[in-house]
């Protein structure tokens, strides 16, 4: 099974994760990036608004195809409850028919019921199915 793994990290640990992650399965592995790096107390009043809203952001130009994969990893870090807004402009792109497994990084737990069924019927709404969800918490990584 051909995998992709793609992923925005903006503290590193999202970023380590996905890496790890990509090794174990010899998946390939994109990384998504905002167009401009904003500070912390920035992507408090700008960027957790759109996490809420579930709205992209202004991301670098996405040039990959996923169209070849069989399976999708879409990897991002709980920001307000919700994946961060870059995990919204990914899911925008994913292809129809495809299985997608999310991993959702958090400091402090895992996602509400609610906001998880609102990150299912995102990726969903592309004609995809969601084969896992994954919250990962306290993550560690050396």
């Amino acid at each position: 099974m051909k995998t992709a793994i793609i992923y925005y990290s903006y503290g590193g640990k999202t970023r380590k994760y996905c890496e790890n992650m990509a090794k174990e399965l010899s998946a390939d592995i994109y990384e998504v990036q905002t167009l401009k790096r904003k500070s912390f107390i920035s992507n408090l009043f700008t960027e957790c608004p759109k996490a809420l809203q579930q709205k992209p952001t202004k991301v670098k130009d996405i040039t990959f195809d996923l169209s070849s994969y069989d399976k999708i990893v879409l990897a991002a870090p709980m920001w307000a409850g919700f994946p961060a807004p870059a995990f919204n402009n990914i899911a925008a792109m994913l292809p129809k028919g495809k299985e997608v497994e999310i991993i959702i990084v958090s400091g402090s737990g895992e996602t509400k019921p609610e906001n998880k069924a609102k990150v299912l019927s995102l990726v969903e709404n592309t004609g995809s199915k969601v084969t896992k969800y994954t919250d990962v918490s306290n993550l560690t990584i050396k």
